[in-house]
């Protein structure tokens, strides 16, 4: 048996979830880790750290709200092993002009007092919304979303609508005219926009999936000084010299790992093996 075995085998591991992230995370963590069962916590009012409609908004950093929930989780269900996530969407900083979702996922290990945290960034979203005046408008709009497999959210405006006046989960045609109709009369015009909530959003389940799968693989590298799972990424290098005149650029050169049991380091060259980078990417060639 090895160190991530004697850590997390034979455990239930509780989600602290209320839109069906289990579905995600269960199947990428059980085996990995050797898990007993996975377990959603039931009656958990996550949305209290924040929705993305805005009836609640978020105080935390994604991080913080992710370990909140992961807390509360355990608390609620006296479970020692609990695990929670939260996303946001944003302009990627290298990419001003491409949206991308932000996942952190965090595991909180209460037998050993140790918190396991993931930060997963894919620029595959599905997000958009639009302030439309008519029917046209709205049929428009729609024709360019993936719905009804993503369902959409109505209300008055994009920021600051009411809590009663926002419909979640549209995922029929007719119940998204209706809510329209409704807003429309009192509002003149209504947001219409792409539901973020996981078990709403096939795209974003995906994401929170691929972030479960990298956990998993980053939770079983163990320390080479100690055996400790999760070796985890502490620093990412940045410096991957231009190809054309050798000057630094944003591009990841490497990564550092640290143990935070031991505090072993280690650095490690990009797995892709690129060692320069194209000169387009270049801030002295191509400024």
């Amino acid at each position: 048996m090895n160190a991530l075995e004697r850590t997390f085998g034979g455990r239930v591991l509780g989600v602290a979830s209320m839109h069906h992230k289990e579905r995600a995370l269960g199947p990428q963590l059980a085996a990995p880790l050797a898990l007993r069962e996975v377990r959603v916590i039931e009656g958990l009012d996550t949305d209290r750290f924040g929705a993305f409609s805005g009836e609640r908004a978020r105080e935390l950093a994604p991080r913080e709200a992710a370990l909140a929930k992961a807390r509360a989780g355990a608390s609620a269900s006296g479970l020692d092993l609990v695990i929670a996530s939260e996303g946001s969407f944003f302009p990627h900083p290298l990419a001003p002009l491409a949206s991308c979702d932000e996942e952190w996922l965090v595991l909180l290990d209460q037998r050993s007092e140790r918190c396991f945290e993931h930060r997963y960034v894919t620029f595959d979203v599905a997000h958009a919304g639009r302030m439309c005046r008519s029917l046209d408008e709205l049929r428009e709009f729609c024709a360019h979303l993936p719905f009804p497999s993503h369902q959409l959210v109505v209300r008055p405006q994009q920021h600051g609508s009411p809590p009663d006046e926002i419909f979640k989960g549209v995922a029929e045609l007719r119940e998204l005219e209706a809510h329209f109709a409704l807003v429309h009369a009192r509002h003149g015009a209504a947001w219409i926009e792409l539901d973020l909530r996981a078990h709403a959003n096939p795209t974003r389940m995906r994401a929170i999936e691929a972030a479960a799968r990298e956990f998993a693989e980053e939770l079983a590298r163990l320390c080479p000084q100690c055996c400790a799972p999760h070796f985890a990424v502490a620093l990412r290098l940045a410096g991957l010299p231009c190809a054309q005149c050798g000057e630094p650029t944003r591009s990841l050169l490497a990564l550092v790992r640290r143990c935070a049991e031991c505090g072993a380091e280690q650095r490690e060259e990009r797995a892709d093996g690129r060692r320069e980078e194209d000169p387009g990417a270049c801030e002295a060639c191509n400024p």
